[in-house]
């Protein structure tokens, strides 16, 4: 009875996240926006390996526990034109003068309103003895547009939009992962959540990592487009029924284009640079937000750890022991396998895996 209770709870919760996303902006994408790209140059054009430099605010009156926090921030470059667009946002609570120490970069979700879920994980790997950064995502929090929702401006059917701010995404957090080697400790992890779980994964697959938890992570952009998105965006862009909308004449057409187009954001089609038995997929068996049948599918392929919940793509973020045992997995050493800066992209055989 608790098991069937507890499934109407998670599924309630993600419909809840379905209408949110039900209500975003929706316009038909320009033409030929959707082309194919080829993943390895994508991301070779990208400044994933040339990250930029990071400096760090003012150190914030409130101490909490010999902890120092500290805004951070450097030049970014992505689609918009705002000055969240421009520039990389991210809050720092360090461990003076503890390089000994792990770092823990932790990246939110999709039209995440409110960093408390992120804040609360910082405060936690703090009292673990870390150091913890949370990254604002571009069009998110302190870099949306002034009047605008956060999230919204994110993601786009015009798919050379999504590409571009995606791959932002991940220059950020590269830009973030390398001050934190080179300013804060020898040791760096990164946690994403959903949206953040993607972004931590094509992270993982360019830059080595020593660790790295994904929960729920989004990381499958074709097949949530196809089998899970709204109701009311489907209606918009064509997609009712087996229709292909702008992509193609039906569904499988549709698909087949959009896992071109989208190839470079699918992590499964790199061969990760951080080391197999240094990440974990935490799989929602649930998830009807992202759909769990691609996190499972990115761990058979990567050969590292999977983690199955009976939970929704929110219920999950307060799964018993759950927290704990990412807190362990991130912040434990992990195996040396190759050297650090490793830069390991390619593709599989020289196409996207399907």
């Amino acid at each position: 009875m608790f098991g069937r209770i507890s499934d109407r709870i998670a599924e309630a919760m993600d419909a809840g996240v379905r209408w949110q996303l039900s209500t975003l902006p929706v316009a038909l994408p320009p033409p030929g926006s959707w082309g194919p790209v080829d993943p390895v140059r994508f991301w070779e054009e990208s400044r994933v390996h040339d990250p930029v430099p990071l400096t760090l605010g003012r150190l914030q009156p409130a101490r909490e526990d010999g902890v120092e926090i500290r805004t951070l921030e450097g030049a970014s470059r992505g689609p918009g034109s705002h000055p969240g667009s421009r520039r990389l946002v991210a809050t720092a609570r360090l461990c003076p003068g503890r390089r000994d120490r792990p770092l823990v970069l932790v990246i939110h979700g999709l039209l995440s309103p409110f960093p408390w879920y992120e804040a609360w994980q910082c405060r936690e790997l703090n009292r673990r003895g870390a150091h913890a950064v949370r990254i604002d995502l571009p069009y998110h929090l302190r870099r949306r547009p002034p009047g605008g929702r956060s999230g919204v401006g994110y993601i786009s059917p015009d798919l050379r939009w999504t590409r571009d701010v995606v791959r932002q995404s991940v220059e950020d957090c590269a830009a973030v992962v390398a001050w934190a080697r080179q300013e804060v400790s020898d040791r760096v992890a990164v946690f994403g959540v959903s949206l953040g779980g993607l972004i931590a994964c094509l992270l993982a697959a360019q830059v080595e990592l020593d660790s790295l938890a994904a929960l729920a992570p989004f990381c499958d952009p074709a097949e949530t487009l196809m089998d899970h998105l709204p109701a009311r965006p489907r209606r918009i862009l064509g997609l009712d029924g087996d229709g292909g909308g702008a992509w193609g004449r039906d569904h499988r057409e549709a698909r087949l284009t959009l896992d071109a187009a989208l190839a470079p954001l699918v992590p499964r089609n790199f061969r990760p640079a951080t080391p197999p038995e240094r990440i974990a997929i935490i799989r929602p068996t649930l998830d009807t937000v992202v759909g769990d049948a691609p996190m499972e599918r990115l761990a058979e392929t990567w050969g590292c750890e999977l983690w199955n919940y009976r939970q929704g793509h929110i219920s999950v973020m307060n799964a018993r022991g759950l927290t704990p045992k990412i807190h362990d997995w991130l912040l434990r050493p992990h195996r040396s396998v190759t050297g650090r800066g490793a830069r390991v992209a390619a593709v599989k055989e020289g196409r996207p895996a399907t």
